[in-house]
This record gives structure tokens, C-alpha cells and sequence, in this order.
């Protein structure tokens, strides 16, 4: 009789520790998702001067590779036909024709901008690889882009509304 004692008394012990854990875990890792989200949330905020209607005012390239639009460059530049809007709520349209999403990341200190453009149905199998752009300044007027893929062009954008 003893001995079953002994072996109720460890077994609600082992389950009592056995609960305790399974709840620590779920804590965790419902910390873990928490932070994570907040994390995400602050690296993927609209809420960065984005939003609105952008229209490109100027493309040009950067001869030096210094990664800022010089005098020099800026006056070699050249109009292009095309804009984003970027809605607060993460979704835009680009070229006022193909809808998509954009993201806000920073990647080692450095804000980047993610514009996905939603496949064209009956086109394209699947939702394109996002254009990505380093945001180099954002303004009330004007936000100034550099393609990550080559750091070689600028997009120059006027805030239109």
C-alpha cells in the first residue's frame, strides 16, 4: 500500500510539473508571436510618409555609385510615365493600372521599400517578385527611390495629392 502511495504521489507530481510546462511553453510562445508581430508591424508600417499618389518626376542613374543623386546626375536624368499609390493600408496600384501591396522594411538600418504587383490573371501563373527600392528621403513632396537590384537608378517621385 505504501508503495502505491509513493507512485500517486510522483505521478501527480510528474503531471503537475508536466502541466506547468506545457503552459510555460504556450506563454512563450505566445510571447514570441507577440513580439514577432510587433516587430513585423514596425518594420511593415504604411505609416512612413508613403502614402498617397506618386508620380515619377525623374529617372537617373548613378554614374559614381555613391548612392546620392548628384547635380550632375540629376541634370542627365529624364522623365518617365509612371506612378504608384500607396494606400495607408498597405495596398497600391502601380501605373495606375495593376494593384498590389508595398511594404516598409529596415534591413540593417536601411529603410527599404517592397512593391508587389498581384498577377495579371489569365497571364501570369504566379504574383511576380516584388520591385524593391532603397527609400534614400521621403518628404511631404517628394520621395526619392534607388533600385536595390544594381544600386544603379534613382526614381525621383512628386507627391501629386
Amino acid at each position: 500500500m505504501k508503495t502505491h502511495f509513493i507512485i500517486f504521489i510522483a505521478y501527480t507530481l510528474l503531471s503537475a510539473c508536466n502541466t506547468n510546462t506545457a503552459q510555460e511553453t504556450k506563454i512563450a510562445e505566445k510571447t514570441e508571436q507577440s513580439q514577432a508581430a510587433s516587430s513585423t508591424k514596425a518594420n511593415q508600417t504604411s505609416d512612413e510618409g508613403i502614402p498617397g499618389f506618386w508620380k515619377l518626376k525623374l529617372e537617373a542613374y548613378d554614374d559614381n555609385g555613391n548612392k546620392i543623386l548628384d547635380e550632375a546626375e540629376r541634370k542627365k536624368g529624364f522623365k518617365n510615365n509612371y506612378s504608384f499609390r500607396f494606400n495607408a493600408d498597405g495596398s497600391c496600384k502601380i501605373v495606375e493600372s495593376f494593384k498590389g501591396h508595398y511594404e516598409v522594411k529596415t534591413e540593417s538600418s536601411i529603410k527599404k521599400l517592397y512593391v508587389y504587383r498581384n498577377r495579371v490573371e489569365g497571364e501570369e501563373k504566379e504574383d511576380p517578385a516584388p520591385d524593391v527600392y532603397r527609400i534614400i528621403s521621403v518628404s511631404r513632396n517628394e520621395l526619392l527611390l534607388l533600385e536595390d537590384l544594381g544600386d544603379l537608378t534613382f526614381w525621383l517621385f512628386e507627391r501629386i495629392n
